[in-house]
């Protein structure tokens, strides 16, 4: 992946790291996520914002890159369990096995802990442009692009229950040589979208929660069940508190 790397480095994906990262920032705001673990570089430094005491991982296999871990996505050197949110940064649509990334992000997931999956949308703009350069390698056109359904799909699957996703970059980046003589104009491709355009962003963040069922409670005998008075307090029966009285006076 260290093509992709490389168009991170242009001012078209300069532009788009930036937007993607303050995306996150605004999700991971909303969660309890003390470890955090990014997979995936942007370089520069660039990285989400976490707040509070939360703590920030960054993993690459990148050699060029400012990472805190260098390993594959694939295998993960972390304990199940040990982080409360996975950040992944255009991953899956990249990876050789796709399915072992998101598996390996799920199993380093504490109880009730967040994934968070950033990658290109097949339906957008972007998607269409990547057909028209069908058979060239040149980035970001090069990969497997995976709709939000299908990576919702793919989470479920492994006990996560997906959350509603987010979308931004409209538009593609136009080709260098359009982008100066547009520098003079704002962008808009990296704007975030609203509810009734997300689907159609260029980028997507879809977002599930791990949740582990609790032990369920024995059912009670029936000698032992419990009668609601009308205030909805539960109380033992007439029978059971009357036994108890004389369980006491006995002993008195």
């Amino acid at each position: 992946m260290q093509w992709l790397h490389r168009w991170f480095a242009t001012s078209a994906g300069q532009e788009l790291a930036d937007q993607e990262s303050r995306l996150i920032s605004r999700r991971l705001a909303g969660l309890y996520a003390q470890r955090v673990l990014q997979v995936g570089d942007y370089g520069g430094g660039r990285c989400p914002t976490v707040f509070g005491d939360a703590r920030l991982w960054v993993l690459d296999n990148w050699r060029g890159g400012q990472t805190d871990l260098r390993a594959s996505p694939e295998v993960l050197p972390l304990a199940s369990g040990s982080v409360d949110v996975v950040v992944l940064i255009h991953q899956l649509e990249f990876a050789e096995r796709p399915h072992q990334v998101i598996r390996e992000a799920a199993r380093a997931l504490a109880p009730e802990g967040h994934l968070l999956v950033v990658g290109f949308n097949p339906l957008s703009l972007w998607g269409l442009r990547r057909m028209l350069a069908a058979g060239r390698s040149e980035p970001p056109w090069a990969g497997r692009y995976l709709g939000a359904l299908r990576v919702g799909d793919w989470m479920q699957l492994l006990g996560l229950i997906p959350r509603p996703h987010d979308g931004i970059a409209l538009m593609p980046p136009l080709p260098q040589r359009l982008r100066r003589k547009a520098a003079a104009r704002p962008s808009n491709y990296g704007r975030s979208l609203g509810p009734g355009l997300r689907w159609i962003g260029g980028v997507h963040l879809v977002m599930g929660q791990k949740r582990v069922a609790g032990p369920t409670a024995p059912r009670l005998r029936w000698h032992r069940r419990l009668e609601l008075i009308p205030g909805g307090i539960p109380q033992a029966s007439a029978g059971a508190r009357n036994a108890g009285r004389e369980r006491l006076n006995d002993t008195g």
